[in-house]
């Protein structure tokens, strides 16, 4: 299975000269946790809602006066929409990232796999091949005569 069918798209796209506090009311009013920083079309980076509580507020910065540049990660690493799931699930694991930007040839994002994405496949399809198990018990006779 690839990203391109289990990804969240369209991503959600900001640019770095904008402000955390825009980043937060843009997450609030979709309904997501992180955002994909652009430049031209181009990712740049990844601000998170635990960059805007923890990097910016918690930090005692004034979100509405810090720029998203000064606490998105960056550089972030990013997967094509052909890449194998197990493939992504394994550098997500490595690299501790909960969010992978998807992007095209051109480096432009087309959508982004979670987490939450990979983890719905997997249970999906370890339910789909242990469905097929037999779980009636078996009787087993031993003989002890041997």
């Amino acid at each position: 299975m690839r990203l391109e069918e289990i990804m969240t798209a369209p991503v959600l796209t900001i640019t770095s000269e904008l402000s955390v506090a825009d980043a937060a009311k843009r997450m609030r009013a979709n309904d997501v946790g992180s955002l994909v920083v652009v430049r031209k079309g181009v990712v740049e980076g990844i601000i998170t809602s635990w960059d805007v509580a923890v990097g910016c507020v918690g930090a005692g910065e004034d979100p509405s006066m810090s720029p998203i540049l000064l606490h998105m990660s960056s550089p972030v690493h990013t997967a094509h929409p052909d890449t194998d799931v197990v493939e992504a699930a394994r550098v997500m694991s490595q690299r501790r990232i909960s969010r992978l930007p998807v992007v095209d040839e051109d480096g432009k994002p087309v959508g982004i796999a979670t987490f939450s994405n990979i983890s719905r496949v997997m249970q999906q399809l370890a339910s789909d091949i242990f469905s097929g198990w037999d779980r009636t018990p078996v009787s087993v006779t031993i003989n002890r005569d041997l």
